[in-house]
């Protein structure tokens, strides 16, 4: 299989420690990819040697992709591709995942694609790239604005960083009262028809049974109601008994993160121990929970966000302080970036530039 070789970002780039600069970052891009996804890898690689030239100081940057297993892959284009680029890293594991409802934390019966990669993907950082400083874990529909990303991990300095959107959530949220999801609460709890319909799922809070139809209502529409609440309910307790917890610990949107070397060195040497049937973003709160001093950095005010032409909670215009734009097309990458500036204009708050 293709392996990764010693082929950086730009073809200037050096790894021996001997050669480092004193105070430049060695940062690891890594993005999981499926095979089928070749022209979202090309967007990155010119998107990310764009932006990296306007890179202030000695930083040096790698981008990698963590590849799964071949499955039903043309083996001859992947490794015409790696011949061309060498940045291609096969670990194994399954190529994609089965269609789930978006935004959903799951878990399979067997691991799940983008999990397996990240771990093992740690694992081999880890191993081959002992010298990084930090790896920002990328999706690969994300925007990524390289010289901000630098500016705050030159402020931060911790080998324990974890930077994203950070989010904390409940697994089950059967117990929730009706109260905390309508204001004024009168009203919802007075509706005589929810009432009479929640009555057949006693084992949920008559919160919980509303807060299954709006989920119901939002991704399952023209499923019949109550087969689909029965299985939100199904959902919640699988989920409970998988991660052993109704609440899990403090994660990060898919979208992109960035980890210090220790947590890396902490995943790449536990990966082949580490739970990997859940949802990538979800489960990074279980793999940090058991770690000490965790250095938690949120993004959640502007810096990391969805496109906004999405309709998503974590839609904003871009702005100054936008480092990360998560959800772009083809489209947005063709209507909204500027390569020589780095620059993405997307939303009323106007265009990147500083």
């Amino acid at each position: 299989p293709p392996q990764a070789t010693s082929v950086a970002l730009l073809s200037a780039l050096l790894w021996a420690a001997a050669l480092e600069p004193a105070g430049a970052l060695l940062l690891e891009v890594m993005i999981t990819s499926k095979w089928s996804q070749r022209a979202r890898r090309d967007i990155q690689r010119n998107a990310l040697s764009s932006c990296f030239k306007l890179v202030l100081g000695d930083h040096m940057v790698e981008l990698l992709f963590f590849m799964g297993d071949y499955n039903n892959t043309d083996v001859a284009a992947a490794e015409r591709e790696q011949e061309e680029h060498g940045d291609l890293v096969q670990v194994g594991g399954p190529d994609s995942d089965p269609a789930v409802p978006r935004d959903a934390t799951y878990v399979l019966d067997r691991p799940a694609a983008r999990t397996y990669r990240l771990a093992h993907g740690s694992k081999w950082l880890a191993e081959n790239r002992p010298d990084l400083d930090y790896v920002m874990y990328l999706d690969d529909d994300s925007y990524l604005h390289l010289p901000r990303l630098f500016g705050h991990l030159e402020q931060q300095g911790s080998e324990s960083l974890a930077m994203g959107f950070v989010m904390e959530t409940n697994l089950d949220w059967s117990g929730t009262h009706i109260c905390e999801l309508c204001d004024p609460c009168g009203p919802c709890r007075d509706e005589q028809s929810l009432q009479d319909f929640c009555a057949q799922f006693p084992d949920m809070a008559y919160g919980g049974c509303v807060m299954a139809i709006q989920n119901c209502r939002i991704f399952d529409d023209g499923e019949d109601m109550a087969s689909c609440v029965a299985g939100k309910l199904s959902g919640i307790r699988e989920l409970s008994e998988y991660f052993g917890s109704k609440v899990a610990p403090r994660w990060m949107l898919g979208m992109g993160w960035t980890f210090g070397k220790r947590i890396v060195r902490y995943i790449g040497r536990n990966a082949d121990r580490l739970k990997v049937r859940g949802a990538a973003d979800v489960m990074l709160g279980f793999w940090l929970a058991p770690l000490e001093g965790v250095s938690f950095v949120t993004m959640n005010e502007g810096q990391f966000h969805d496109h906004p032409q999405e309709r998503s909670t974590f839609a904003k215009g871009c702005s100054t302080q936008t480092v990360l734009v998560h959800r772009m097309k083809p489209e947005s990458w063709q209507a909204d970036f500027d390569a020589e500036r780095c620059v993405l204009r997307c939303g009323e708050q106007g265009s990147t530039d500083e």
